[in-house]
């Protein structure tokens, strides 16, 4: 039969009370200037008490970059709103601050103010929605059918003119108007190693936010405005129509909005490219 052990009081004592300790900050609250912005509020609080960003990542298990990014206020390197806003609250009782109101206010002054309701996390395998490029698809289609048909008009004027006789002046053919077919741009983001994506539309709208696995294939929208960022700009494969463009980024390097507008297939890169 197994005997209990015998736990020594002194020894749970000393480790309740080390919790505790870890658990509540030392000394009095800090003393912060209600017009600091909350990115100052957390750096002085800190500083206040002491601590480095190390040791306040130590202590409440968070990485050093991303409590730097909370005090600098940069939520372009914090991996999406929720992990965020649970990283600033445990940050903020760490160092003994109202919670909820410096999480209002970084929200007021940060770029996590946007509405939530347009926050859509996609499938890596569907495309998000398309109704503002159909709307200037549509609007190109009427230029282009305006354009044609302005040239038409011209061509049938030019026509006349040179059927009319005319004196010690040559006949002058006009040139038909040629009009090139738009051809849609397809881009992919082809996972090669587990990795962290998101992407986002010209407004700041996320339209995906998370890990994709090796094999794993997402095609954003190509309009202008879209930006993709990583941690890891070697673990994803860029392909436009089919064409390989290369990785996303320099591996083991994070890549922080690059735009999709400059994705470009490697041939057409290198003929662009001049020679010396």
């Amino acid at each position: 039969m197994l005997q209990p052990t015998p736990t020594d009081p002194q020894s749970a004592t000393e480790t309740v009370e080390g919790r505790a300790q870890r658990q509540t900050p030392v000394g009095p609250p800090p003393q912060l200037d209600p017009a600091w912005r909350a990115g100052r509020k957390l750096s002085e609080a800190r500083r206040q008490r002491g601590w480095s960003l190390d040791e306040v990542a130590d202590r409440i298990r968070i990485r050093r970059e991303f409590l730097e990014a909370l005090e600098d206020m940069n939520v372009k390197l914090l991996p999406g709103k929720a992990y965020a806003l649970a990283f600033l609250r445990s940050y903020a009782r760490e160092l003994g601050i109202d919670e909820k109101a410096i999480i209002d206010q970084f929200q007021d002054e940060s770029a996590l103010t946007r509405e939530d309701a347009q926050k859509q996390v996609r499938n890596p395998t569907s495309k998000p929605r398309r109704e503002r490029p159909w709307m200037a698809a549509a609007g190109l289609v009427v230029v282009a059918a305006l354009f044609v048909g302005w040239r038409a008009l011209e061509q049938g004027g030019a026509d006349q003119a040179a059927e009319a006789p005319t004196v010690g002046a040559p006949s002058v053919a006009a040139t038909p108007a040629s009009t090139g077919a738009i051809t849609a741009r397809v881009v992919e983001i082809r996972a090669v190693s587990e990795a962290w994506l998101e992407a986002r539309g010209p407004d700041g709208t996320v339209f995906l936010s998370r890990t994709l696995q090796p094999g794993d294939v997402y095609r954003p929208d190509a309009s202008p405005g879209w930006t993709l960022h990583a941690r890891d700009g070697g673990a994803f494969e860029l392909y436009v129509n089919g064409a390989s463009a290369g990785l996303l980024g320099t591996a083991g390097m994070p890549v922080l909005g690059r735009s999709i507008d400059e994705i470009q297939p490697l041939a057409q890169a290198q003929l662009a490219t001049p020679r010396s």
